[in-house]
């Protein structure tokens, strides 16, 4: 018994890693998620007060897909902190945590299983579940948040150069009318030929 599931274990393992690189199962999961999942944060239990600065993301969710940068960024850095966690929820139509992920669907329908009750069949699903939660939802999870945080760091870096821009750019009296203005260094040169300091 101890052999066969032994045999069993080595068999999910490597039917994991190899569903886990499958490129074009994770290109539809991946799609999945891009338009459906929200990005959730939730406060760690006990920072509270010591992270009150961050209270607007101790129990917030929205679609990864169309998170705003500043709130992005404002979440980052409250992980960052250690007072966020960040994680993805791929089921957000569902109140509670559903027994079974969409996406383990997906997952189930790109491999071709059919799972009824044939004996084989718990098995089967149990390969696909632990493929989905261990492998395929950690790996897209981190690189959809790194998308997002990119995606919000240019964006972050785009409003301060226009910003920056429009500074620079300004009329140097502001809305009064200038036709110019003197920056005293001809009187500087004059002085210094003449002997005269300033």
């Amino acid at each position: 018994m101890a052999d066969a599931k032994a045999a069993l274990d080595g068999a999910r393992y490597i039917l994991m890693e190899r569903f886990a690189e499958d490129a074009a199962l994770l290109a539809k999961v991946r799609d999945y998620l891009w338009k459906n999942a929200h990005l959730v944060a939730t406060v760690v239990s006990g920072k509270e007060e010591e992270g009150a600065k961050f209270r607007d993301y101790f129990d917030h969710h929205e679609p990864i897909a169309t998170v705003p940068s500043h709130r992005a960024l404002a979440m980052f850095r409250g992980r960052n902190e250690g007072v966020l966690q960040l994680s993805l929820n791929a089921d957000p139509q569902f109140d509670e945590p559903p027994k079974e992920s969409h996406c383990e669907q997906i997952i189930q329908d790109h491999l071709g299983l059919r799972l009824n009750n044939a004996p084989a069949d718990s098995w089967r699903k149990g390969v696909v579940s632990w493929t989905w939660r261990i492998k395929v939802l950690m790996h897209l999870e981190t690189e959809l948040m790194g998308t997002v945080r990119e995606r919000a760091e240019d964006e972050a870096i785009n409003v301060f150069a226009r910003n920056l821009h429009d500074l620079l750019m300004a009329a140097p009296a502001g809305l009064r009318a200038t036709m110019g203005l003197d920056p005293g260094l001809a009187y500087r040169r004059e002085g210094r030929r003449s002997g005269r300091h300033r």
